[in-house]
């Protein structure tokens, strides 16, 4: 064999080690990832049908075309007056309820963060609940950190490097050979290794750009907080009002909102408003953000600021208009989730996203058979991956119940608890075993000079 096809033959011989380690040593992550975020991407939806179906927060009809909450704020700021954040979410679809978020600190006590519910027909609460123990929060926070605090985001940024690197790695190992197959082409056979291996290579190449989208987007997302200082990246749209006032004052002034949304009408014609937050700090100003119809960005990042007073406009920000380095940063989370064409798209992102679970799983099994076939393992690799997903489903469903009938802070625990436990295990076993093989091998080359 020529020099060239030594290098070529060392090369895939690389791609191949790599592409296997990193998919062992992460599936159970990268699968974790891909099963909730198939379901995180209907979040909106999810919610809209538990706020209609449990809560009854079911709106009438507006008189006037418009979502009637003035009476209903005002009940509440002053139910809470040591409230340090409220915002408004309009309704999307007629029938649904205006959602309000509220945050409330009291001094000295602990945070508590509630959603209330308003019929934006008829102006009065038809219900609340604690918005940190919804389904909708433990969704998103399970798929953006895990449920761990300290450094679950970052992992999840891991794996999304991991995914990129199986994704590159699979595509330099069987891109050639696939090439020369009819798609799709699946030998018909009994062994599970040939099975899950010709499903492994057909599905990872056919939804190749898909995963890498996920993988590099979901990268930037997890481990934005580290690039950015390390990068010195600012926040596009560091908007800071200037302090006219004390914040006490600031609160107690009246909002006229359909004045707000007759204003926002006026100066931002194109903007579809779906939050609505009035300043506490002493700007007395009130924030509007929302969407622009057929942009691909992240939501709610457009944004006009008035003043609370004569409803003037004191900052807009449209992203279409902003240089290409905002455009890039806001159009991340639009890409992971898909939240820009639909509910179509969202079920071939969901559909596609659970692609890259299965591949950990298929490439699981195929390492299983390998190593059964070589070892004369007697385990069955079905019933090692089976017990595996069920391990993986019990930790999800389990820290699912006790986020929304316990409370968020015990979940948060209880999966610390679990992902460092695990997390250590795993770098203490990765360290034994090149301990282990650095030892033999020295031994092996000990022994072969006597």
């Amino acid at each position: 064999m020529s020099k060239r096809g030594d290098k070529a033959e060392n090369g895939k011989k690389f791609f191949w080690r790599l592409h296997h380690w990193v998919g062992v040593y992460t599936g159970i992550l990268i699968g974790v990832l891909s099963l909730t975020g198939a379901v995180a991407v209907f979040i909106p939806e999810i919610d809209a049908l538990i706020l209609k179906h449990h809560y009854d927060a079911v709106s009438t009809t507006s008189p006037t075309g418009m979502p009637q909450f003035s009476k209903s704020i005002d009940s509440l700021v002053r139910r809470y007056p040591d409230y340090s954040s409220l915002a408004i979410s309009l309704p999307d679809h007629p029938g649904q309820a205006v959602k309000v978020d509220l945050i409330i600190r009291p001094e000295g006590g602990d945070l508590k963060r509630y959603d209330f519910f308003i019929d934006a027909g008829s102006d009065y609460i038809i219900g609340q609940r604690d918005h940190q123990n919804s389904l909708a929060n433990y969704l998103r926070q399970m798929h953006v950190r895990l449920y761990e605090g300290y450094w679950g985001r970052q992992l999840v940024g891991i794996g999304g490097i991991a995914l990129a690197v199986v994704a590159l790695t699979g595509l330099l190992i069987y891109g050639n050979f696939m090439k020369r197959q009819a798609w799709p082409n699946l030998r018909k056979s009994v062994n599970m290794r040939i099975h899950m291996a010709d499903w492994h290579k057909l599905l990872g190449i056919s939804a190749l750009a898909f995963n890498l989208v996920i993988a590099l987007t979901g990268a930037w997302l997890g481990l934005q907080p580290w690039l950015m200082r390390w990068l010195d990246i600012t926040t596009p749209n560091p908007y800071k009002a200037a302090i006219v006032l004390e914040p006490a004052n600031d609160r107690a002034l009246t909002v006229d909102w359909q004045g707000i949304l007759n204003a926002t009408e006026k100066e931002f014609p194109e903007l579809q408003p779906r939050y609505i937050t009035p300043s506490t700090n002493g700007s007395g100003t009130v924030m509007v953000r929302g969407n622009i119809p057929g942009s691909i960005y992240e939501r709610d990042i457009n944004t006009l600021v008035l003043s609370k007073t004569d409803h003037t406009a004191v900052f807009k920000y449209d992203v279409r208009e902003q240089p290409f380095g905002h455009k890039f940063y806001y159009v991340q989370e639009a890409l992971h989730f898909g939240d820009f064409g639909g509910l179509m798209l969202k079920a071939l992102y969901a559909l596609l996203g659970l692609t890259s679970g299965f591949l950990s799983l298929s490439g699981f099994i195929v390492f299983l058979c390998r190593k059964k076939k070589k070892k004369a393992n007697k385990a069955a690799p079905g019933k090692i991956a089976f017990a595996y997903s069920v391990l993986i489903l019990l930790f999800l469903v389990g820290i699912a119940q006790i986020s929304l009938f316990i409370g968020y802070a015990e979940a948060s625990l209880v999966a610390g608890i679990i992902i460092n436990v695990l997390l250590a295990a795993f770098v203490g076993y990765a360290l034994a075993k090149y301990l282990m093989g650095s030892y033999r091998r020295k031994r092996r080359a000990i022994l072969a000079r006597k």
